[in-house]
């Protein structure tokens, strides 16, 4: 009979922990690419030409990697408070979107040299840019 009172106490406790935890990974938020090492560093300009001559061998060695990238400002822009997007110049045939992963003290203004780490996400036909996302600006070397 005790045997029995444990099961009614046990599973529910343990659907309840796994419920939990499953809520807790499901909001985990992604982990900032602050230490974590680009595994490409060039020009946003050579980014958006080698994209824009060979999509295929492009997403091949940059889709979804964290690359580092460093251009001038074309501008700056916020959507609500959590929403920043930095676009890195391209010689009037497209452009590098940086969406940053959170709002930085002062965002670039237009015609500042800047470099940013994120993730790329791919070439846009549409726009003829780049997109790169959670991205974070870094210090200039």
């Amino acid at each position: 009979m005790a045997l029995k009172k444990s099961y009614w106490i046990g599973i529910p406790l343990l659907i309840a922990g796994l419920g939990w935890y499953g809520f807790q990974q499901w909001n985990k938020a992604p982990e900032s690419l602050v230490n974590t090492p680009p595994s490409q560093t060039l020009e946003a300009q050579q980014l958006l030409n080698n994209f824009q001559k060979n999509a295929e061998q492009s997403n091949q060695l940059y889709l979804n990697q964290v690359i580092q990238i460093s251009g001038t400002c074309i501008r700056s822009e916020s959507q609500g408070d959590s929403v920043h997007f930095v676009y890195l110049g391209g010689q009037g045939n497209g452009d590098v979107l940086c969406q940053l992963e959170s709002k930085q003290d002062l965002l670039p203004q237009k015609g500042d040299a800047i470099q940013c780490k994120g993730i790329c996400t791919g070439y846009d036909d549409l726009t003829g840019g780049v997109s790169m996302n959670r991205c974070i600006l870094t210090p200039k070397n």
